[in-house]
Protein backbone atom coordinates (compact mmCIF):
# COMPACT_ATOMS: atom_id res chain seq x y z
CA UNK A 1 0.00 0.00 0.00
CA UNK A 2 1.40 3.58 -1.34
CA UNK A 3 2.06 5.77 2.03
CA UNK A 4 -0.28 8.79 2.31
CA UNK A 5 1.96 12.12 1.07
CA UNK A 6 3.91 13.34 3.86
CA UNK A 7 4.48 16.85 2.71
CA UNK A 8 3.66 19.08 0.08
CA UNK A 9 6.07 18.16 -1.66
CA UNK A 10 5.60 16.39 -5.26
CA UNK A 11 5.68 12.39 -5.34
CA UNK A 12 7.46 10.62 -8.02
CA UNK A 13 7.14 6.70 -8.76
CA UNK A 14 10.53 5.30 -10.08
CA UNK A 15 10.42 2.34 -12.63
CA UNK A 16 13.86 0.69 -12.39
CA UNK A 17 13.65 -1.53 -15.58
CA UNK A 18 17.78 -2.05 -16.00
CA UNK A 19 20.63 -0.92 -18.13
CA UNK A 20 23.66 0.51 -17.11
CA UNK A 21 22.78 2.93 -14.57
CA UNK A 22 22.31 0.22 -11.94
CA UNK A 23 24.59 -2.08 -13.37
CA UNK A 24 27.61 -2.51 -10.50
CA UNK A 25 30.81 -0.84 -11.32
CA UNK A 26 33.47 -2.01 -13.05
CA UNK A 27 31.95 -5.40 -14.42
CA UNK A 28 29.04 -4.02 -15.42
CA UNK A 29 27.23 -6.66 -14.65
CA UNK A 30 23.42 -6.80 -13.62
CA UNK A 31 22.70 -6.02 -9.70
CA UNK A 32 20.39 -8.54 -8.47
CA UNK A 33 18.91 -6.47 -5.83
CA UNK A 34 15.35 -5.72 -4.40
CA UNK A 35 13.14 -2.48 -5.00
CA UNK A 36 14.13 -0.93 -1.45
CA UNK A 37 17.88 -1.93 -2.05
CA UNK A 38 18.24 -0.51 -5.36
CA UNK A 39 16.17 2.77 -3.76
CA UNK A 40 18.63 2.92 -0.94
CA UNK A 41 21.34 2.60 -3.11
CA UNK A 42 20.24 5.50 -5.37
CA UNK A 43 19.59 7.84 -2.48
CA UNK A 44 22.97 6.95 -1.14
CA UNK A 45 24.54 8.31 -4.41
CA UNK A 46 22.36 10.60 -5.27
CA UNK A 47 20.90 12.35 -2.06
CA UNK A 48 19.84 15.05 -3.61
CA UNK A 49 16.46 13.33 -5.09
CA UNK A 50 15.00 13.51 -1.45
CA UNK A 51 14.78 17.20 -1.68
CA UNK A 52 13.02 17.14 -4.86
CA UNK A 53 10.52 14.50 -4.18
CA UNK A 54 8.87 11.96 -2.65
CA UNK A 55 10.35 8.84 -4.74
CA UNK A 56 8.52 5.26 -4.48
CA UNK A 57 10.43 2.49 -6.60
CA UNK A 58 9.16 -0.37 -8.52
CA UNK A 59 11.98 -3.10 -9.88
CA UNK A 60 9.46 -5.41 -12.66
CA UNK A 61 12.62 -6.39 -13.91
CA UNK A 62 16.54 -6.27 -14.62
CA UNK A 63 17.45 -6.50 -18.30
CA UNK A 64 19.51 -4.99 -21.00
CA UNK A 65 18.02 -2.97 -23.16
CA UNK A 66 17.98 -4.85 -26.08
CA UNK A 67 16.06 -7.41 -24.56
CA UNK A 68 13.26 -5.06 -23.91
CA UNK A 69 9.93 -5.38 -26.58
CA UNK A 70 6.84 -5.12 -27.34
CA UNK A 71 5.40 -7.19 -24.42
CA UNK A 72 7.56 -5.59 -22.13
CA UNK A 73 6.16 -2.23 -23.42
CA UNK A 74 2.64 -3.43 -22.50
CA UNK A 75 3.66 -4.53 -19.20
CA UNK A 76 4.93 -1.18 -18.48
CA UNK A 77 2.06 1.32 -19.52
CA UNK A 78 -0.21 -0.61 -17.17
CA UNK A 79 2.08 -0.51 -14.52
CA UNK A 80 2.97 3.34 -14.84
CA UNK A 81 -0.97 3.41 -16.02
CA UNK A 82 -2.17 2.27 -12.30
CA UNK A 83 0.36 2.73 -10.28
CA UNK A 84 1.27 6.15 -10.94
CA UNK A 85 -3.03 6.67 -11.10
CA UNK A 86 -3.02 8.46 -14.23
CA UNK A 87 -6.04 9.89 -15.05
CA UNK A 88 -7.10 10.87 -11.61
CA UNK A 89 -6.27 13.87 -9.39
CA UNK A 90 -2.66 14.04 -8.67
CA UNK A 91 -3.26 15.31 -5.33
CA UNK A 92 -4.76 12.38 -4.11
CA UNK A 93 -3.72 9.65 -1.95
CA UNK A 94 -1.85 7.04 -3.28
CA UNK A 95 -1.27 9.03 -6.78
CA UNK A 96 1.52 10.34 -8.28
CA UNK A 97 2.85 13.66 -9.56
CA UNK A 98 5.20 11.61 -12.50
CA UNK A 99 7.02 8.65 -13.50
CA UNK A 100 10.50 8.50 -14.00
CA UNK A 101 11.71 5.25 -15.88
CA UNK A 102 15.22 4.22 -15.46
CA UNK A 103 16.06 2.30 -19.13
CA UNK A 104 18.72 1.30 -20.61
CA UNK A 105 19.90 3.30 -23.57
CA UNK A 106 20.23 1.25 -26.78
CA UNK A 107 16.15 0.86 -27.17
CA UNK A 108 14.87 3.82 -25.27
CA UNK A 109 13.48 5.55 -28.01
CA UNK A 110 11.67 2.55 -28.55
CA UNK A 111 9.88 2.25 -25.13
CA UNK A 112 9.33 5.83 -25.04
CA UNK A 113 7.83 6.27 -28.29
CA UNK A 114 5.52 3.00 -27.60
CA UNK A 115 4.71 4.81 -24.41
CA UNK A 116 3.96 7.86 -26.39
CA UNK A 117 1.13 6.12 -28.10
CA UNK A 118 0.04 3.09 -25.40
CA UNK A 119 -0.69 6.21 -22.63
CA UNK A 120 -3.34 8.29 -24.49
CA UNK A 121 -4.24 11.42 -22.89
CA UNK A 122 -1.42 11.65 -20.79
CA UNK A 123 -2.10 13.83 -17.96
CA UNK A 124 1.49 13.86 -16.60
CA UNK A 125 5.13 13.66 -17.15
CA UNK A 126 6.57 9.88 -17.63
CA UNK A 127 10.60 10.67 -18.47
CA UNK A 128 12.99 7.93 -19.57
CA UNK A 129 16.25 8.57 -18.78
CA UNK A 130 19.59 6.45 -18.05
CA UNK A 131 23.18 6.59 -18.05
CA UNK A 132 26.09 5.91 -20.08
CA UNK A 133 28.28 5.13 -17.36
CA UNK A 134 27.30 3.28 -14.11
CA UNK A 135 25.97 4.76 -11.03
CA UNK A 136 29.45 4.34 -9.03
CA UNK A 137 31.75 4.88 -11.86
CA UNK A 138 33.81 7.66 -11.30
CA UNK A 139 32.67 10.71 -13.63
CA UNK A 140 29.47 8.97 -14.52
CA UNK A 141 26.47 10.96 -15.78
CA UNK A 142 23.66 9.09 -13.99
CA UNK A 143 23.56 11.22 -11.13
CA UNK A 144 22.97 14.45 -13.28
CA UNK A 145 20.84 11.94 -15.35
CA UNK A 146 18.56 11.06 -12.59
CA UNK A 147 18.32 14.45 -10.90
CA UNK A 148 17.11 16.21 -13.90
CA UNK A 149 14.54 13.07 -14.81
CA UNK A 150 13.05 13.45 -11.23
CA UNK A 151 12.67 17.03 -11.36
CA UNK A 152 11.70 16.91 -14.68
CA UNK A 153 8.99 14.43 -13.61
CA UNK A 154 7.65 16.92 -10.53
CA UNK A 155 6.75 19.72 -13.31
CA UNK A 156 3.14 20.06 -15.29
CA UNK A 157 4.84 18.46 -18.95
CA UNK A 158 2.11 15.99 -19.82
CA UNK A 159 4.38 14.21 -22.01
CA UNK A 160 6.81 10.88 -22.39
CA UNK A 161 9.89 12.57 -22.40
CA UNK A 162 13.61 11.88 -22.54
CA UNK A 163 15.44 13.96 -20.07
CA UNK A 164 19.49 12.98 -21.08
CA UNK A 165 22.81 15.17 -20.71
CA UNK A 166 21.11 18.50 -20.55
CA UNK A 167 17.99 18.27 -22.99
CA UNK A 168 14.55 17.66 -22.55
CA UNK A 169 12.99 15.47 -25.33
CA UNK A 170 9.71 14.43 -26.44
CA UNK A 171 10.39 10.95 -26.66
CA UNK A 172 8.03 9.76 -29.77
CA UNK A 173 10.83 12.23 -31.48
CA UNK A 174 14.11 11.00 -29.74
CA UNK A 175 16.31 8.59 -31.20
CA UNK A 176 19.77 7.48 -29.65
CA UNK A 177 22.62 9.36 -31.89
CA UNK A 178 25.78 8.88 -30.36
CA UNK A 179 26.88 5.49 -28.17
CA UNK A 180 29.92 7.28 -26.67
CA UNK A 181 28.55 11.12 -25.72
CA UNK A 182 27.06 12.25 -22.84
CA UNK A 183 24.41 14.01 -25.19
CA UNK A 184 23.07 10.54 -26.17
CA UNK A 185 19.72 11.49 -27.37
CA UNK A 186 18.24 13.76 -29.96
CA UNK A 187 15.12 14.90 -32.08
CA UNK A 188 16.57 14.90 -35.58
CA UNK A 189 13.99 16.62 -37.53
CA UNK A 190 12.98 19.06 -34.47
CA UNK A 191 14.42 21.53 -31.69
CA UNK A 192 14.18 19.87 -28.11
CA UNK A 193 11.47 20.76 -25.40
CA UNK A 194 13.93 22.11 -22.92
CA UNK A 195 17.00 22.54 -22.06
CA UNK A 196 19.01 21.73 -18.51
CA UNK A 197 21.77 24.04 -17.10
CA UNK A 198 21.46 26.16 -13.70
CA UNK A 199 17.56 25.80 -14.48
CA UNK A 200 15.31 23.92 -16.53
CA UNK A 201 14.03 25.74 -19.39
CA UNK A 202 11.24 25.06 -21.23
CA UNK A 203 9.67 25.70 -23.98
CA UNK A 204 6.37 25.63 -22.67
CA UNK A 205 4.48 26.75 -26.19
CA UNK A 206 5.58 23.47 -27.20
CA UNK A 207 4.32 20.90 -24.45
CA UNK A 208 1.03 19.50 -25.70
CA UNK A 209 -1.65 19.22 -23.47
CA UNK A 210 -4.47 16.35 -22.87
CA UNK A 211 -7.46 17.18 -25.05
CA UNK A 212 -9.17 14.16 -23.91
CA UNK A 213 -9.33 11.65 -20.88
CA UNK A 214 -6.81 9.46 -19.75
CA UNK A 215 -7.04 6.14 -21.77
CA UNK A 216 -4.55 3.03 -21.74
CA UNK A 217 -4.28 1.64 -25.24
CA UNK A 218 -2.01 -1.17 -24.73
CA UNK A 219 -2.58 -3.36 -27.85
CA UNK A 220 0.12 -4.07 -30.21
CA UNK A 221 0.40 -5.88 -33.33
CA UNK A 222 3.77 -6.68 -33.59
CA UNK A 223 3.93 -7.99 -37.38
CA UNK A 224 6.28 -4.97 -38.73
CA UNK A 225 9.54 -5.80 -40.40
CA UNK A 226 12.39 -2.94 -41.51
CA UNK A 227 14.16 -2.97 -44.36
CA UNK A 228 17.05 -0.62 -45.11
CA UNK A 229 17.55 -0.24 -48.78
CA UNK A 230 21.16 0.01 -50.10
CA UNK A 231 22.28 -0.16 -53.34
CA UNK A 232 22.91 -3.54 -55.02
CA UNK A 233 19.77 -5.20 -53.28
CA UNK A 234 18.12 -8.21 -54.99
CA UNK A 235 14.87 -8.08 -54.58
CA UNK A 236 14.33 -11.68 -55.81
CA UNK A 237 16.38 -12.65 -52.38
CA UNK A 238 14.35 -10.43 -50.68
CA UNK A 239 11.52 -12.08 -52.02
CA UNK A 240 13.01 -15.00 -50.99
CA UNK A 241 13.78 -14.66 -47.55
CA UNK A 242 10.44 -13.55 -46.87
CA UNK A 243 8.54 -16.25 -48.05
CA UNK A 244 5.44 -17.34 -50.73
CA UNK A 245 3.47 -16.98 -47.54
CA UNK A 246 4.76 -13.41 -45.83
CA UNK A 247 1.47 -12.21 -45.26
CA UNK A 248 0.86 -14.51 -42.63
CA UNK A 249 3.61 -13.21 -41.01
CA UNK A 250 3.84 -9.58 -41.35
CA UNK A 251 1.18 -7.04 -42.12
CA UNK A 252 3.24 -3.98 -42.38
CA UNK A 253 6.55 -3.35 -44.07
CA UNK A 254 9.03 -0.10 -43.50
CA UNK A 255 11.30 0.50 -46.31
CA UNK A 256 14.01 2.95 -45.63
CA UNK A 257 14.25 4.18 -48.67
CA UNK A 258 17.30 6.95 -50.13
CA UNK A 259 17.14 10.71 -49.62
CA UNK A 260 13.20 11.95 -49.93
CA UNK A 261 11.80 8.29 -49.82
CA UNK A 262 13.49 6.80 -53.26
CA UNK A 263 13.47 3.49 -54.00
CA UNK A 264 15.40 1.68 -56.83
CA UNK A 265 13.28 1.26 -60.07
CA UNK A 266 15.43 0.21 -62.97
CA UNK A 267 16.81 -3.18 -63.77
CA UNK A 268 18.00 -5.92 -61.27
CA UNK A 269 17.24 -4.05 -58.38
CA UNK A 270 13.96 -2.56 -59.77
CA UNK A 271 11.73 -3.07 -56.18
CA UNK A 272 8.61 -2.50 -57.56
CA UNK A 273 7.37 -5.14 -58.55
CA UNK A 274 8.20 -6.96 -55.10
CA UNK A 275 6.45 -3.94 -53.06
CA UNK A 276 3.46 -4.92 -55.56
CA UNK A 277 3.12 -8.39 -54.41
CA UNK A 278 3.18 -7.11 -50.99
CA UNK A 279 0.31 -4.48 -50.92
CA UNK A 280 -1.54 -7.05 -53.44
CA UNK A 281 -0.73 -9.80 -50.73
CA UNK A 282 -2.41 -7.15 -47.92
CA UNK A 283 0.67 -6.12 -46.67
CA UNK A 284 0.87 -2.61 -45.89
CA UNK A 285 4.14 -0.61 -46.77
CA UNK A 286 5.65 2.01 -45.15
CA UNK A 287 8.56 4.40 -46.81
CA UNK A 288 10.75 6.64 -44.52
CA UNK A 289 13.89 8.00 -45.29
CA UNK A 290 17.46 6.71 -44.37
CA UNK A 291 18.12 10.65 -43.84
CA UNK A 292 18.92 11.76 -40.29
CA UNK A 293 17.07 14.90 -41.09
CA UNK A 294 14.51 15.75 -43.37
CA UNK A 295 10.88 14.10 -44.51
CA UNK A 296 9.64 11.65 -46.92
CA UNK A 297 8.62 13.71 -50.12
CA UNK A 298 7.22 10.88 -52.02
CA UNK A 299 5.31 13.07 -54.90
CA UNK A 300 8.49 14.74 -55.79
CA UNK A 301 10.41 12.08 -58.00
CA UNK A 302 8.89 9.37 -60.43
CA UNK A 303 10.44 6.62 -57.95
CA UNK A 304 8.50 7.95 -54.93
CA UNK A 305 5.01 8.21 -57.35
CA UNK A 306 5.46 5.21 -58.33
CA UNK A 307 5.52 3.80 -54.78
CA UNK A 308 2.60 6.07 -53.52
CA UNK A 309 0.20 5.01 -57.00
CA UNK A 310 1.63 0.91 -55.10
CA UNK A 311 -0.21 2.23 -51.86
CA UNK A 312 2.69 2.73 -49.87
CA UNK A 313 2.48 5.13 -46.73
CA UNK A 314 4.91 7.94 -45.73
CA UNK A 315 6.80 8.16 -42.76
CA UNK A 316 7.15 11.89 -43.46
CA UNK A 317 9.61 13.10 -40.52
CA UNK A 318 9.36 10.10 -38.33
CA UNK A 319 12.14 8.45 -36.70
CA UNK A 320 12.63 5.01 -37.19
CA UNK A 321 11.69 4.56 -33.69
CA UNK A 322 8.18 6.03 -33.63
CA UNK A 323 7.55 5.08 -37.48
CA UNK A 324 7.94 1.18 -35.80
CA UNK A 325 5.96 1.33 -33.11
CA UNK A 326 3.43 3.43 -34.73
CA UNK A 327 2.96 0.94 -36.97
CA UNK A 328 2.45 -1.82 -34.44
CA UNK A 329 0.16 0.07 -32.56
CA UNK A 330 -1.97 1.37 -35.86
CA UNK A 331 -2.31 -2.03 -36.71
CA UNK A 332 -4.12 -2.91 -33.58
CA UNK A 333 -6.83 -0.51 -34.38
CA UNK A 334 -8.92 -1.39 -37.19
CA UNK A 335 -11.21 2.16 -36.69
CA UNK A 336 -8.95 3.65 -39.62
CA UNK A 337 -6.49 2.33 -41.86
CA UNK A 338 -3.20 2.04 -41.21
CA UNK A 339 -2.48 4.67 -44.15
CA UNK A 340 -4.86 6.95 -42.23
CA UNK A 341 -3.52 6.56 -38.68
CA UNK A 342 0.19 7.73 -40.72
CA UNK A 343 -1.84 11.06 -41.70
CA UNK A 344 -2.18 12.15 -38.46
CA UNK A 345 -0.35 13.00 -35.34
CA UNK A 346 -0.86 11.07 -32.22
CA UNK A 347 1.25 11.86 -29.76
CA UNK A 348 3.85 14.67 -31.50
CA UNK A 349 5.64 11.77 -33.55
CA UNK A 350 5.21 14.03 -36.67
CA UNK A 351 4.97 17.53 -38.40
CA UNK A 352 1.72 17.52 -40.46
CA UNK A 353 1.34 21.46 -40.56
CA UNK A 354 -0.13 21.33 -37.45
CA UNK A 355 0.34 23.06 -33.84
CA UNK A 356 2.08 21.26 -31.15
CA UNK A 357 -0.16 21.60 -28.73
CA UNK A 358 -3.15 19.92 -31.04
CA UNK A 359 -3.62 16.37 -30.45
CA UNK A 360 -5.20 15.72 -34.25
CA UNK A 361 -5.64 12.01 -33.87
CA UNK A 362 -9.01 12.75 -31.66
CA UNK A 363 -10.05 15.27 -34.21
Amino acid sequence: MTPPRSSNRKRVLVVHTGGTLGMAQPSRTRLDLAPGEHLDRMLTHVPELKEIAEIELVLPWNLDSSDIGPSHWQSLARIIANRAGLGQPRGQEGCFDGVVLIHGTDTMAYTASALAFMLRGLDRPVVLTGSQRPLEAWRSDARANLTAAVECATMDIPEVLIVFGDSVLRGCRSTKADSNDYQAFEMPSDAPLGRIGVDVEVDWPRVRVPTEGFSLQVDLDPSVVALTIFPGLDPESMARVLGPDVHERMRALVVRGFGVGNVPMQGRMNLLPLLHSLTSAGVQVIVSSQCHRGRTDLGLYPAGRALLEAGAVEAHDMTLEATVTKAMWALARRERTLGEWFAVDVAGEVSLGTGDRRASASD
